[in-house]
């Protein structure tokens, strides 16, 4: 999938909940950013309606508060983060560690 492809969805999604929630107005976007108040957040590597795949999330959004949705793609944000960092770790000792062949 590509970069403007996922920005277009990921805007889609927020403006989607937005129609849903008038509480989540307050949310902006790009797709590439999402700002809520003085945050703004990088989206860009993440896939929005992965955010959804936690049930309780899906049927809540037409009643959440902007900021408890906010907190929400926050932290999935962050766990996405730590992700990639342990695979490139892993990666790293991996390839240290790999048996080298002699000859």
């Amino acid at each position: 999938m590509s970069g403007n492809s996922n920005k277009e969805i990921n805007a889609a999604y927020v403006a989607s909940w937005k129609e849903k929630n008038p509480k989540l107005l307050e949310l902006e976007t790009d797709g590439k950013y999402l700002k809520y108040k003085n945050e703004k957040l990088d989206i860009s590597n993440i896939y929005m309606q992965d955010v959804l795949i936690n049930p309780n999330t899906f049927n809540d959004i037409p009643y959440m508060e902007v900021q408890d949705l906010f907190m929400i793609i926050k932290l999935h944000v962050y766990a996405i983060h730590v992700k990639e960092k342990q695979l490139q770790e892993k990666v790293r000792r991996l390839k240290e560690y790999e048996p080298r062949s002699i000859g």
